[in-house]
């Protein structure tokens, strides 16, 4: 065989098939490009003043919470109120039958009179026998004895006006009257019933405009605020936020009027109280709010937005970029939030400056990034989007 014509019959199939691959679909070999790196964005930190802010839980009560309980023992007659219903003071509240007092009254008054006419007859004597007995027209001893018995009859009008005072004051507590304004709460009786001191009170009334705020702040609270000035921190005259159950700001701030004198040494706070505008009366005691103040400020503190911090089992870090664009890990502590942007403060000093770029966008590819010494990111500052 001609072995010249038959390499040459190999190199046409041999081109053939080559051809024939070209043009078939799935006989192209496929090109492998690496992935290309989306581009990341970047910000600066930025420094500036921040809020150190304290929240509290706290309750509501009356400024003044009287109960009203009865000073005499009688039947309850009347209920001159609506429970729950908003009170005027010296408002009639409980009237209790008063037909024994008026006796007692009237059988006091009696005896007075009684008493004063007695003393006013042993004066008059006294005024007669006084010179007949200087003159020995009768005898020292029925002067004498004038004389005592006018004292001891005194003694009896005193004793007397006593009781007769004490009888219409038991007549007076037969009326139950409003303290103060406030809300006069659901009777604890009912007409007809035996009521005495024993018995408790009938009902408690509130004064609840203003109505106070109680809550407690920690030892740390205390004396992160120390050496504040002006608006900062808890202190008489302070200024509260107050928060509702259900998560709505309260339109009026409530104000500190007392904090106490001492820690609780088993809780470890101390008391404070501030009294909160209720024109309304939708606050009532009972409820629970959370009350903020500013405790203090942090100056030119670092910032970033709150989306470039990474947090896993409780520690934070965010991802920086070299002027290489090669990412590294910087651990933080994050701080309060202003906003759309975070408080951070490295936990390595100089690691994280102003003018450190931190990445925004594109997080967790730096983040894995960071394990391959030999990355470079593509970049460009968040402005730029």
């Amino acid at each position: 065989m001609d072995l010249t014509r038959l390499t040459g019959s190999i190199s046409v199939f041999a081109a053939f098939l080559s051809l024939t691959c070209l043009l078939l679909p799935g006989c192209k070999k496929a090109e492998r490009q690496a992935p290309e790196m989306p581009t990341l964005t970047y910000e600066h930190p930025v420094a500036m003043d921040i809020p150190v802010k304290g929240s509290w839980v706290g309750h509501l009560d009356g400024v003044d919470n009287a109960s009203i309980v009865p000073q005499v023992t009688g039947y309850l007659q009347t209920q001159n109120y609506s429970n729950g219903a908003v009170v005027k003071k010296g408002e009639v509240l409980f009237r209790i039958d008063d037909t024994v007092f008026k006796d007692q009254v009237t059988k006091a008054q009696a005896t007075l009179e009684q008493s004063q006419a007695q003393l006013q007859q042993l004066n008059y004597d006294l005024q007669i026998y006084k010179p007949l007995a200087a003159e020995n027209a009768i005898s020292k001893q029925k002067y004498e004895d004038t004389r005592l018995s006018a004292i001891a009859a005194e003694a009896q009008v005193r004793e007397g006006t006593a009781a007769l005072e004490l009888a219409k004051k038991n007549l007076s507590y037969t009326i139950l009257y409003a303290p103060f304004d406030g809300i006069a709460g659901i009777s604890k009786t009912n007409i007809g019933d035996l009521v005495s001191p024993e018995s408790g009170a009938l009902a408690i009334v509130s004064s609840v405009d203003p109505i106070r705020v109680n809550f407690a702040v920690t030892q740390q609270e205390w004396i992160q605020q120390a050496g504040k000035n002006g608006d900062e921190g808890i202190r008489t005259d302070s200024k509260l936020d107050i928060t509702l159950k259900d998560g709505s700001t309260y339109p009026e701030q409530a104000t500190v009027v007392a904090i106490d004198r001492a820690f609780n040494p088993q809780t470890g706070t101390i008391r404070v109280q501030a009294n909160l505008p209720n024109r309304d009366y939708l606050l009532r005691p009972g409820m629970f709010i959370i009350a903020t103040a500013q405790l203090a400020t942090v100056k030119n503190a670092l910032t970033v937005p709150a989306k470039a911090i990474l947090s896993t089992q409780g520690r934070f870090f965010v991802v920086t970029l070299d002027e290489n664009n090669r990412p590294s890990i910087v651990p933080v502590q994050a701080g309060a939030q202003i906003g759309e942007r975070q408080q951070v403060t490295p936990l390595k000093p100089d690691s994280l400056t102003p003018q450190s770029k931190v990445v925004v966008d594109g997080l967790l590819q730096a983040e894995a990034a960071t394990r391959n010494p030999d990355a470079r990111l593509k970049a460009v500052p968040a402005s730029n989007q």
